[in-house]
């Protein structure tokens, strides 16, 4: 790479980074309480997103003449990057780079559109350099920063920096605890922006650990969705919730996730299983709140061939949040959600939330043609304001359905399925997969 390339590559990457940072106000004086009476809530704009203006009134008027266009509900259909999912297809892994569309419908934002960039080589051949960011009918924001040095100094350590912020005006609450019912849907609008390191050190093929430092902001205003309760007032009577749960907060986290991967096939797994524990301590970085807490997952995954590739996977997840000390109470928008395409299927994207929770789900996948296979599934689940004195196998959640995979020896391209619960019947189409 020439030396201009270089330095406009970086010269890029500084401008994205300062604007990100301006514009979601990481660092400002004075945090936006949301605990204030709003009529309606007064959202202060920073300096930053005074600078993104412009751009952002051009990124809006395709917009303007699609307003109202309705929340679909079809839950994440989306072509992503058409030109690298043609590369992904076609198994050229890492292989794309420069400019491309984002598109994406699907969900409570509705309509969705951006623009990605990738590049190679930012300063080493090994270096990747990822930028993306996207706007909604129902203005919803996401812009994403990524750097990635995955052989740094040493053949075995991996080195990721990322900063994203997130605005999702038409989100859904329901309430605390497993007993929240659908027909109490409200619309919030949190807001989130996240400036993390991480460092991986493969230990070997199988094992590998992760240690990660990082700085969250989180802020909650009322919602946009014009069907349902939007007011963050109301909604605070509506739920009998303190003013502490609807909080704006600062977080300071470290952590480490252990990853012990001993599938035989990450794409299509036969037999093996993997197992990844993560522990972070979170701590507020403001005097006036005193917020302090320990966040554990446990995700264990077990693959077993019945006979001739016909697989049964099985896998138990359990998280909990545990304030320490004198903490106070986590607000509403930190809490364990369950519901969406990576945990209880059939149900939307954080529809039941609280402390704890507990998830079991067995999956069956066949061969259908090569790189193909069909799986039928069922997930149950629970949460708990504390695991270990509330547990009980009482009142699972449960949903089933069942869909296609398609496959490449080092991960999921494509799974396209359909979820069916008590309350919904869910269809998903998502480039890559976890389980």
């Amino acid at each position: 790479m020439t030396k201009f390339k270089r330095r406009f590559c970086l010269n890029q990457s500084l401008m994205m980074i300062f604007l990100l940072l301006t514009s979601t106000n990481l660092f400002a004086q004075n945090d936006p309480d949301s605990t204030k009476e709003r009529e309606p809530y007064p959202e202060t704009k920073s300096f930053g997103s005074k600078l993104l203006a412009a751009p952002q009134f051009i990124i809006e008027l395709p917009f303007k003449l699609i307003e109202g266009f309705g929340n679909f509900l079809i839950e994440g259909l989306g072509t992503g990057s058409l030109a690298t999912q043609e590369n992904l297809l076609r198994g050229n892994f890492g292989r794309f780079h420069g400019f491309y569309p984002l598109f994406n419908l699907g969900g409570r934002s509705g309509l969705t559109y951006g623009l990605g960039f990738r590049s190679k080589g930012v300063f080493t051949k090994e270096e990747r350099f990822k930028f993306k960011g996207t706007y909604s009918a129902h203005h919803y924001q996401n812009f994403k920063i990524q750097y990635r040095a995955p052989k740094f100094q040493h053949p075995n350590l991996a080195i990721t920096l990322l900063g994203q912020y997130r605005k999702s005006p038409w989100d859904g609450f329901y309430g605390l605890g497993n007993d929240s019912r659908e027909s109490d849907q409200v619309s919030y609008n949190p807001e989130h922006s996240h400036l993390h390191a991480t460092g991986l050190w493969t230990v070997n093929p199988q094992w590998k650990m992760e240690f990660t430092a990082g700085y969250d902001a989180y802020n909650l205003f009322s919602g946009k969705n014009p069907r349902f309760m939007n007011d963050l007032d109301s909604i605070v009577s509506k739920f009998q919730l303190y003013p502490t749960d609807i909080r704006a907060s600062r977080l300071w986290s470290v952590g480490g996730t252990l990853d012990y991967d001993w599938r035989n096939n990450a794409g299509q797994p036969t037999h093996g299983g993997q197992e990844i524990i993560s522990l972070s301590y979170n701590h507020s970085s403001r005097n006036s709140d005193n917020l302090k807490f320990w966040h554990l997952t446990v995700d264990l995954r077990q693959y077993l061939e019945l006979f001739k590739q016909r697989t049964l996977g099985i896998r138990a997840m359990f998280e909990s949040l545990d304030p320490t000390g004198n903490s106070a109470e986590i607000p509403i928008y930190l809490r364990s959600l369950l519901g969406g395409a990576d945990n209880l299927r059939g149900y939307r994207t954080g529809r039941f939330r609280d402390n704890d929770l507990a998830l079991i789900s067995v999956e069956y996948r066949y061969p259908l043609l090569e790189l193909i296979d069909g799986f039928v599934f069922l997930d149950e689940g629970r949460v708990f304001s504390n695991l270990t004195n509330d547990f009980r196998w009482r009142d699972w959640k449960y949903s089933y359905g069942g869909g296609l995979r398609v496959w490449h020896e080092d991960d999921v391209i494509v799974r396209t399925f359909l979820a069916k619960s008590k309350e919904d019947t869910r269809f998903y189409l998502e480039f890559g997969g976890s389980f």
